[in-house]
């Protein structure tokens, strides 16, 4: 599945004592959780970014959820443009 969207939230975290990136993609019911195991930060996701994910949809929690998505990062915009 590929998807792209505006980045809504970006928490690093821990999940069995390993290190992990979430993050919420697109608003409403169309979200989808983004899961990074193994990394805790990645240069450019950050809040507001748009990008393009691909990888294998699961559901966990009753959320659809993207584990190690693969992804193209939209460029990001420039001091005092509009997003």
């Amino acid at each position: 599945m590929r998807v792209t969207g505006a980045l809504q939230r970006v928490q690093p975290g821990r999940a069995g004592g390993q290190p992990v990136l979430q993050a919420e993609l697109g608003s409403g019911a169309d979200r989808i959780t983004l899961v990074w195991l193994g990394r805790e930060r990645i240069a450019g996701i950050e809040p507001g970014r748009v990008l393009a994910v691909e990888g294998r949809l699961s559901v966990q929690h009753g959320r659809p959820t993207i584990f190690n998505p693969r992804y193209d990062l939209a460029p990001a915009a420039r001091a005092g443009e509009a997003r």
